[in-house]
């Protein structure tokens, strides 16, 4: 990427980034704080302690949610937060532990709360919520696993579901792209040849079809030193090479999915996502040499 088009990227994030994107955008190329990030993530946090707000910006519901929570860990381990005795530590782990979200032993993907609310219908919900395999419940238990207290019940309850989940994971032969993302979260846990197999079958090898909401080599390949490179390396190449001639004059990236419903909402919430898209695509972009 040449200077200009950086320079362009940074002035569009500045002019249209929430301030938790822009906390983030400036951690990751402005020499932010980390507890700048921490504390635009605060405002998100209910008294639960869980996640909500528009947080995940495709669902709007202010209450707290398990994919809403997931996003804040995701936004945790993306700055290397790792203070375990944080308040919004302590209050994440109450909220898990609480079971609110939960359906036995899966948090749910979409809860019945979120129909009240502009979202995407993706996360509208019948009574009982919609729960998936592994997301988000595989990322959460690395949450608990890496900030919960060793000597915990809720500590134990992640290490025996995640006991389980290694057994659901071996007795499963076409996850969901979204379900591969969160066991890349678990992924020391796993047996890893077979993750970066089925991984590689649900990549699209055929680069005209990123154009639709389709599984790019990025979305589990995040730096060089990711297992598949042994493999998809000339793809994410390709694919690197197309974020490069992609970007939008104006300085972002643009999304390729859509609501059905909620016109004006979508509008701002494509927005919200253009930055934190961009952001990624940046990050992307630095870890393979890309920025000049």
């Amino acid at each position: 990427m040449e200077n200009n088009d950086f320079k362009s990227v940074r002035s569009w994030m500045h002019r249209n980034a929430r301030p938790i994107d822009l906390a983030r955008w400036a951690y990751h190329f402005e020499e932010g704080s980390k507890d700048r990030v921490i504390d635009a993530l605060s405002f998100y946090q209910n008294e639960d302690g869980g996640f909500g707000h528009a947080l995940e910006p495709d669902s709007w519901n202010p209450g707290s949610t398990p994919i809403t929570t997931n996003t804040a860990a995701e936004i945790l381990r993306e700055v290397a937060h790792q203070d375990r005795k944080h308040p919004m530590i302590k209050d994440m782990l109450r909220y898990l532990e609480s079971g609110h979200g939960k359906n036995e032993d899966k948090w749910l993907f979409s809860i019945p709360e979120n129909n009240h609310y502009p979202h995407a219908p993706w996360w509208s919900a019948e009574d009982a919520g919609t729960v998936t395999k592994f997301n988000p419940t595989a990322s959460l238990l690395r949450f608990i696993l890496d900030f919960g207290d060793y000597d915990s019940d809720l500590y134990m309850m992640a290490l025996n579901e995640m006991e389980k989940m290694k057994t659901e994971f071996f007795e499963t032969h076409e996850p969901s792209m979204h379900d591969l993302i969160c066991l890349e979260a678990i992924r020391p846990y796993l047996d890893e040849e077979r993750l970066n197999e089925l991984e590689d079958e649900e990549i699209e090898k055929n680069p005209e079809n990123w154009k639709d909401y389709t599984c790019r080599p990025s979305a589990f390949i995040k730096d060089p030193d990711h297992p598949l490179m042994k493999t998809q390396k000339k793809l994410l190449e390709v694919e690197l090479d197309l974020l490069e001639k992609t970007l939008h004059p104006s300085g972002y990236w643009e999304i390729n999915w859509t609501w059905s419903d909620f016109e004006e909402e979508f509008h701002i919430s494509r927005n919200w996502w253009r930055a934190d898209l961009t952001l990624k695509n940046l990050l992307l972009l630095k870890a393979f040499g890309r920025l000049k």
